[in-house]
């Protein structure tokens, strides 16, 4: 793992850009790692922020700890397995979406009667469009369970 810790001046453009698509305010020393390929930014060491392609995100970790108002997509139970294993979301499994989510918009993914996040994506298409009809809706891009979960929340074997 690849590690350094940010500039306060890119540590303020990050939580900037966190806060205006998420509404969540992170504070405290940010810490680039390197997991994978993929790159994440600890707050004060949890993992908060995923890097993806030049945009950050807020990691499902994340999402557990401040729960934002914004951006959630609610499936079926039935999807849940797939999302868990990095499928992407399709629009029959959705029951209900933010409408204010535009494509391209951060969202994140939880199943139907439960607040617990599975997992965080990219809007293929607005929030309006992704009840009902066929096709991708979300674009996932990290998931309980995947690399970046593994590395911070499950234990090496001995």
């Amino acid at each position: 793992m690849k590690r350094h810790m940010l500039r306060k001046k890119e540590s303020k453009r990050i939580a900037k850009m966190i806060a205006e698509e998420t509404g969540v305010e992170l504070k405290g020393d940010m810490e680039r790692v390197e997991i994978d390929g993929k790159v994440v930014i600890l707050v004060d060491g949890e993992p908060m922020i995923l890097e993806h392609e030049g945009r950050f995100y807020l990691t499902v970790y994340a999402l557990l700890k401040f729960k934002p108002s914004r951006g959630k997509v609610v499936v079926d139970e039935g999807a849940m397995p797939h999302i868990i294993n990095g499928a992407d979301v399709m629009k029959p499994g959705i029951v209900e979406a933010d409408e204010s989510i535009k494509k391209g918009d951060f969202v994140y993914v939880v199943v139907e009667g439960k607040k617990t996040p599975l997992a965080v994506g990219i809007a293929l298409v607005d929030g309006k469009e992704m009840v009902g009809g066929k096709g991708k809706a979300v674009k996932t891009i990290h998931h309980l369970k995947d690399k970046i979960w593994r590395a911070f929340f499950t234990n090496p074997k001995s």
